[in-house]
């Protein structure tokens, strides 16, 4: 998803999370607008089909609890290294 500017705005000015935007984008009904625009909003079906789906999200998220990843530290665009579980409690060394 690309974002203009004026959408970076105006999403931080009214509180809205780009979450919301990607679910709008997967689940609302979308409306045909002059200019080759098109208006894209949620329906009280289509809010609660993207309700179902973030109900789900959080049951799997529960199941991830003990999770972790190693990033490198070389550059800021977080390269993943690897993932797992933890077992216990982690190690970490610090410097």
């Amino acid at each position: 998803m690309i974002l203009t500017k004026h959408t970076e705005v105006r999403i931080q000015q009214r509180c809205i999370p780009e979450l919301v935007l990607d679910l709008l984008l997967q689940y609302g009904e979308v409306e045909h607008q002059y200019g080759g625009t098109d208006l894209v909003y949620f329906k009280s079906k289509s809010f609660t089909k993207a309700r179902k789906h973030l109900e789900n999200m959080l049951k799997e998220f529960d199941k991830m609890k003990d999770t972790y990843l190693v990033r490198s530290k070389q550059d800021e665009n977080n390269i993943i290294i690897t993932s797992g579980y933890l077992q216990g409690s982690p190690r970490t060394k610090t410097k």
